[in-house]
């Protein structure tokens, strides 16, 4: 219904002089993936082999219309095909985001997803610009972003490096958020259904406060990002009975330190009460393919640690687990071929995956196709 609403809106008024279509803009991306996994612990993995070789394909296709210069609306649309390592290999960093290989992660096999579909006024102050957005929204887009470790499709591929893994996000659903901007700072406040069911929507609220600060160190952009959230699902207890709220704290900055060098940090923590791990940290660099003639190529590194929680570590010491952080490696090089196709080779590597210090390493090699239209 939603859905339909806006993209009623975006049709126009009847008579209008410029005809509905012309006034959409229309964007069509399409992402290809495929991965090859080495040494997974027969423990570790849903299938007997070991090495096992996987191919996926997703599409997004999104509307947007600017009524004015104030109000916008917009419609993302999801579909994907195939399957990934995210259903047989079990880890907290993560493999593959599922926006980028949806299958059979969020959605099943070529079906489509509305992930986006809301309403957007701005209104303009004498001290900076108040921003609303209501609808189905997805909060990642607006919170805990980063301009080096932020797009499963352009960037890294695993979770741990496209949001903070200690902030229980929920999945798109009904909310809104209000962004209050100036040049140099801004202060975001988000609301959404926790749970992402479209029932009862107010009683399980996810609620994210954001504060964003853009000062400009040795002479360069940065972003530095501060955010405290909670999650009001009902969370069963690790180690005692009854259930409790989610909540937590955490951090994303982004820094240019030269040109075309730059590095990022994330840091988060929660409730080590209901979270298998209460503390997550992640960083890396980026460098620009102009130090070699190549302007519009991307070589990144970025290294992610997850602490569990001093429950979970109880919990699998009771069960006669050694438990063990995790740790997760990334490199990746983004090859633009044209302005609509890049291709990018990537390596990860984990390690005590799952808090398990006796599970062997292991390592994902994939290639991603990614083009635009």
């Amino acid at each position: 219904m939603l859905a339909g609403l806006l993209i009623g809106l975006l049709a126009g008024p009847c008579g209008a002089e410029t005809k509905w279509y012309d006034q959409i803009d229309v964007g069509l991306s399409t992402a290809a993936l495929v991965q090859a996994t080495f040494n997974v612990d027969k423990a570790l993995s849903a299938k007997s082999d070991e090495n096992r070789s996987y191919g996926a394909v997703s599409l997004d296709l999104d509307f947007s219309r600017r009524f004015s210069p104030q109000d916008k609306a917009y419609v993302l649309l999801e579909m994907g095909s195939g399957s990934n390592p995210e259903q047989d290999i079990s880890s907290f960093s993560g493999i593959v985001d599922e926006a980028l290989s949806m299958v059979p992660v969020a959605t099943d096999d070529g079906q489509v997803r509305i992930s986006e579909a809301w309403y957007e006024h701005s209104f303009v102050l004498s001290t900076g610009e108040l921003r609303v957005r209501l609808g189905k929204v997805d909060l990642t887009t607006d919170f805990d972003t980063n301009a080096y470790a932020n797009d499963e499709c352009a960037q890294f591929i695993s979770p741990v490096f496209i949001n903070n893994l200690a902030v229980e996000f929920p999945d798109y659903g009904f909310g809104s958020m209000a962004w209050f901007e100036t040049d140099k700072a801004s202060l975001g406040l988000g609301y959404a259904e926790a749970q992402a069911t479209w029932e009862e929507l107010f009683d399980y609220p996810f609620l994210i406060a954001e504060l964003d600060l853009r000062p400009r160190l040795f002479n360069r952009p940065g972003n530095y990002r501060f955010y405290a959230w909670f999650n009001g699902a009902r969370h069963p207890k690790l180690n005692a009975p009854g259930v409790d709220s989610g909540y937590g704290f955490g951090l994303s900055f982004d820094q240019e330190v030269a040109d075309g060098l730059g590095v990022f940090v994330r840091y988060g923590w929660q409730d080590g009460e209901v979270y298998k791990f209460d503390n997550a940290l992640s960083g890396g660099v980026s460098l620009a393919g102009k130090f070699w003639g190549r302007e519009n190529d991307t070589l990144a590194l970025g290294v992610g640690v997850v602490f569990l929680s001093g429950d979970y570590e109880s919990q699998l010491k009771n069960q006669g687990i050694d438990p063990g952080d995790e740790y997760h490696v990334e490199a990746y090089y983004s090859y633009q071929v044209s302005a609509h196709l890049t291709i990018t080779p990537d390596v990860q590597w984990t390690d005590n995956p799952s808090g398990y210090k006796d599970y062997d390493s292991f390592w994902v090699f994939s290639t991603r196709v990614t083009w635009d239209f």
